[in-house]
């Protein structure tokens, strides 16, 4: 079980020594675990009860906090769908999916997990060192513009990365990708100089017109670190093979570190959402 501290963690000093004096871990590790104003990982039990005893521990203080089953990371019923296109009807989202479209309120949004998905990495540490010399080197400081023109020129041979914005939605656990290369923004009216400045304009307008959290966290945080170190140890694949073929074919291409990110991030803002609507006072 996955006990998570939420982004309304704002991170001062006396936050982290209270947290600490709950949790008994020193300030120096939770201070690389928890950051401010995103989603971390505080422990990993194996113990469901002592899980929720901890977190009960750290709700009686105020914090931010809910705890996922680390099985959501690679859960099948939690498949993540390619969104060909959306429009926006003042507080309607039609979705156009591979098979069907659909009309959802905004309201339906949970939030959206904006990052880098990054294909075929697995495949690139593996294959020797002329691959991993490709996608290991950078440039230092490249603006958005020099990224982009990095990510076509590279070799096929190593990984295929591109911009994806997962849509996370209240009542249904299956995940709308947007995945920037193919999207077409200016339908939206979204003009920028790249397909990821792009996509971050849509997550920002989609973000303000459902009150919804935009996650920017997935490679700072301690969680897709986990969720990595996790699947490369149990040997889990970013698509389980126990899921039938027909519905695979529905999925996106897998990384294996922005996908279960995701999926764990998108579960644990729903609990968040539903914890803070079940504390709030009836209205009369």
């Amino acid at each position: 079980m996955l006990v998570l501290m939420g982004p309304g963690f704002a991170g001062s000093d006396a936050e982290y020594q209270r947290l600490s004096k709950v949790t008994g871990m020193v300030a120096y590790d939770l201070r690389s675990r928890i950051k401010p104003n995103s989603w971390g990982l505080i422990k990993a039990l194996a113990d469901e009860v002592e899980a929720q005893r901890l977190a009960a521990a750290l709700l009686t203080e105020k914090f931010p906090v809910v705890v996922v089953a680390r099985e959501v990371a690679t859960d099948p019923q939690r498949p993540i769908v390619a969104l060909r296109a959306l429009e926006i009807d003042g507080q309607q989202l039609k979705l156009q999916l591979r098979e069907r479209v659909m009309e959802v309120p905004a309201a339906a949004l949970c939030c959206i997990v904006r990052g880098e998905a990054q294909v075929g990495r697995a495949h690139a540490r593996s294959s020797g060192a002329t691959a991993s010399s490709s996608s290991t080197f950078r440039a230092v400081v490249p603006d958005a513009s020099e990224l982009q023109v990095f990510r076509e020129s590279s070799p096929q041979g190593s990984f295929e990365a591109f911009a994806a914005a997962d849509l996370h939605f209240h009542s249904v656990t299956w995940i709308a990708r947007i995945d920037a290369r193919a999207f077409d923004f200016r339908a939206l009216g979204i003009g920028a100089a790249s397909p990821a400045g792009a996509l971050d304009t849509l997550a920002d307008r989609l973000g303000l017109l459902a009150r919804a959290r935009v996650d920017r966290s997935s490679r700072a945080s301690s969680i897709g670190s986990f969720t990595q170190q996790a699947n490369k140890g149990s040997g889990a694949p970013s698509l389980p093979p126990s899921m039938p073929m027909s519905q695979r074919a529905k999925e996106v291409a897998g990384d294996e570190r922005f996908d279960p990110y995701s999926r764990v991030v998108g579960e644990a803002e729903r609990l968040l959402a539903a914890t803070l609507a079940n504390a709030q006072p009836d209205k009369a």
